[in-house]
């Protein structure tokens, strides 16, 4: 059976995780991959407990899990024979992708120029630390430095070093924008010019985690501290038998939690909690020995029948016996181990099980299927022509349509005054005025390019408006609980007998099928469900929430999913469901811990700030409060407490800005731990993002002007800018869109005044 994007022809010279994963994941697509490894291969052949070695089979570990499916060649860049070799693949495929560190193919030969000589109709995925321009493009990083400079690590205990993100999550989210962008690129008309997808890991990483920044420039704003931080309730508790999350997203989850609990006196009390007031510790010494005596099975399933959003902590170990992975197969077995199933579903074009890993020291092979390039876009402009019906809410589904705007589409964003996004509520407060919920900075961020139609869905009338957007649109994105599209019956049977080749990406948390189907849930419910939260803390610690960047990154992964389809149908007219399920995205980008408990029957333990390969960790300043992240590569001769006793020694006497010099002139990686409000400050990273555009200031009717996070990728030649719109109002466009239906000026005035319609919320 083919896939979306069989004839596609790729060539990867890529290694570790960023570069192959975005390979994988075109061969999850059904593209024709070719990996070129030099003679010692790809490190994570033998790369610790994940590696399979070069004994056959071939399938085991990380590397395995990375390049599944994928055509092999063994070439010596540094040989005439080896550059002639990969000259000649190149010459013959649509897509290169490099993770190598800037300027490295052109010191092989094989720079644009050259490319563009071998094939002018190429494009090449460059991802990098810093990208290929700007002052910091030849900066020395590793994954700890890039999480410090993107204000990734953060502070869990005021007495102890803010924790970094465990795992290697940030390298497969680099990759999945990476894979985006390329398929972005393949889709606008080249005229004979290599187009060039510059990828920034450290922006890629801002861009999947960028409410810190944006809430700190509306604090500025209120004349509040930039890092009022609150946690959240309840957040990671003790089970008697593991750890549970019980997440609270809104004031009705927690009076509920209040009285799950049989303290319902803390109900009025949530604000002073969440912020650390003395009631904090009274509330938790009276909840926490309750949660204690029950296992984690009996509070998720308590939780979940009062609508608390609940998930178990999962790690490698038991995420493999989650009902949910379990009922849906996702987990699958391969050459005697587990490993993540593919991260998304289509009805029309399944993902098929990938063959095995190339074979170390494998001989280039021609092409074994007829090239056939993605069909462009009518102009330079993406998704000119697209049109989208924007059913969602929060962060993902709304982050994927931001995105398709972005690059031309057509999105009619749909809310209602009845019970509008409930993203416009986070960062937003009441005491501002009757226009309170379009303050969010939050839900601005992830709403540009779009215009704004307010419908009463349990109108009759705002349904038959909807089924009308419907059945003209090319693409319905929606991710709520199954059953709330269903319940409007708007599911994917209803919407394809409106219009039998639409497009319906469904974005659900647990999935569309399986015993958890109907379960509540945001991004730290996923996370803990997937084992991210399991790896992330300290040693001796309970694990700890890695702040939400699952949302994000699980749009990311829909943008990938819908190009393909979206190629599919040019080619042959058909339309589908692609499924989304949040867990199982979540546990593809955090595969380590299962991959090495089911090889080495290991569970993966808290590794704080250290990772294998690495001496590292993030040290104290002689500026109170301010930390800095090190890494140098490990030779497993150095004692690592030893180490971190003579570099605190060293470092808690020394200004930041010294430490970072000092080590930069020496090549040790070493950046200062950002927070949100130093996201924008030349003195950090703000002068590289400055120098790649990265930020763009739009004028909000409300708020004023704002600087907005963009995408972690140029694409040259290709558009100078992220975004194209300001974020609207509520309603905002309301007339335009209802006109453009052919409703007359007495009908929209009619459903105003039916409140099917409306520009403010109702109540407010």
């Amino acid at each position: 059976m083919t896939g979306p994007l069989t004839g596609l022809h790729v060539v990867e010279i890529a290694n570790q995780i960023a570069g192959p994963y975005a390979a994988k994941l075109f061969v999850d697509l059904g593209a024709e991959v070719t990996k070129i490894e030099p003679p010692a291969g790809d490190p994570l052949r033998r790369w610790g407990p994940f590696a399979s070695g070069n004994a056959e089979p071939a399938w085991g570990g990380l590397f395995g899990y990375l390049n599944a499916g994928k055509s092999g060649a063994t070439l010596d860049f540094d040989e005439p024979d080896g550059v002639a070799a990969a000259s000649e693949l190149i010459a013959g495929a649509h897509l290169l992708v490099e993770n190598l560190a800037p300027a490295t193919l052109d010191g092989w030969g094989l720079g644009i120029d050259t490319l563009q000589r071998l094939n002018p109709n190429l494009v090449v995925l460059r991802i990098s630390h810093c990208g290929q321009s700007g002052p910091m493009r030849d900066r020395p990083m590793t994954p700890l430095t890039m999480q410090a400079a993107s204000g990734w690590i953060s502070s869990r205990d005021p007495d102890r070093p803010p924790v970094q993100v465990g795992g290697r999550i940030s390298e497969y989210v680099a990759g999945t924008y990476g894979a985006l962008g390329a398929l972005t690129a393949l889709r606008m008309r080249s005229a004979g010019r290599v187009r060039e997808v510059d990828v920034s890991e450290v922006e890629a990483l801002l861009s999947t985690l960028p409410y810190p920044m944006l809430m700190a420039q509306r604090m500025k704003r209120l004349g509040l501290p930039a890092n009022i931080r609150s946690a959240p309730m309840l957040g990671v508790v003790r089970a008697v038998d593991g750890w549970v999350g019980i997440n609270c997203l809104t004031g009705q989850h927690w009076l509920d939690v209040c009285a799950m609990l049989g303290l319902p006196e803390y109900g009025e009390q949530q604000i002073a909690i969440m912020l650390g007031g003395p009631e904090r510790d009274e509330f938790f010494a009276k909840a926490e020995p309750m949660l204690a005596g029950q296992t984690v099975a009996e509070i998720v399933e308590l939780g979940q029948a009062l609508r608390i959003p609940a998930a178990p902590v999962n790690d490698g170990a038991s995420v493999l016996d989650c009902p949910q992975y379990a009922a849906r197969g996702f987990f699958a077995e391969y050459d005697g181990h587990q490993r993540p199933g593919p991260p998304f579903r289509f009805s029309k074009t399944p993902v098929p099980q990938p063959g095995p890993p190339p074979r170390p020291g494998t001989t280039a092979a021609p092409w074994a299927t007829a090239g056939q390039s993605l069909t462009p876009a009518a102009g330079e402009v993406a998704f000119a022509g697209l049109r989208v019906l924007d059913l969602t809410t929060f962060w993902a589904g709304a982050y994927l349509t931001c995105y398709l705007g972005a690059f031309g589409a057509d999105i009619v964003k749909v809310e209602s005054i009845q019970r509008p996004d409930g993203h416009r509520y986070s960062g937003a407060f009441a005491y501002e005025g009757d226009d309170w919920y379009e303050r969010s900075p939050i839900w601005q961020g992830t709403n540009l390019n779009k215009r704004d139609l307010t419908l009463d869905l349990t109108s009759q009338r705002g349904l038959d408006i909807a089924r009308r957007l419907a059945a003209t649109a090319d693409v319905v994105v929606e991710n709520f609980s199954p059953r709330v599209v269903e319940n409007f019956g708007l599911d994917y049977g209803a919407l394809t007998a409106l219009n039998p080749d639409v497009i319906v990406i469904r974005m659900p948390g647990y999935g569309l099928a399986g015993p958890w189907r109907d379960y509540v849930g945001w991004a730290l419910n996923f996370e803990q469900t997937a084992g991210m939260s399991a790896i992330t803390g300290y040693p001796d610690g309970p694990p700890c929430n890695p702040q939400g960047p699952a949302d994000p990154i699980v749009g990311v992964h829909a943008g990938v999913a819908l190009l393909a389809a979206l190629e599919h149908r040019s080619r042959t007219g058909v339309g589908q469901l692609i499924e989304i399920a949040q867990i199982e995205v979540a546990a593809c980008v955090t595969a380590e811990p299962v991959i090495e408990y089911s090889m080495n029957g290991v569970v993966s333990s808290r590794q704080g700030n250290r990772q294998r390969g690495y001496l590292q960790g993030v040290y104290p300043t002689a500026v109170d409060g301010v930390w800095v992240a090190m890494s140098l590569s490990d030779d497993e001769t150095i004692d690592h407490d030893v180490f971190d006793e003579l570099v605190t020694a060293w470092t808690h006497t020394q200004q930041p800005a010294d430490i970072i010099e000092s080590l930069g002139r020496q090549g040790i990686p070493a950046e200062q731990v950002i927070t949100g409000e130093q996201m924008y400050d030349p003195e950090f990273i703000g002068a590289q993002l400055d120098a790649r555009g990265f930020y763009e200031e739009f004028e909000h009717p409300i708020t004023g002007p704002h600087r907005y996070p963009g995408w972690p990728f140029r694409i040259r030649p290709g558009p100078d800018h992220h975004h194209r719109s300001a974020p609207p109002t509520l309603g905002q466009h309301n007339d335009e869109i209802l006109r453009g239906l052919g409703l007359s000026d007495d009908e929209v005035a009619t459903l105003r005044d039916q409140r099917v319609i409306g520009e403010r919320v109702q109540g407010a």
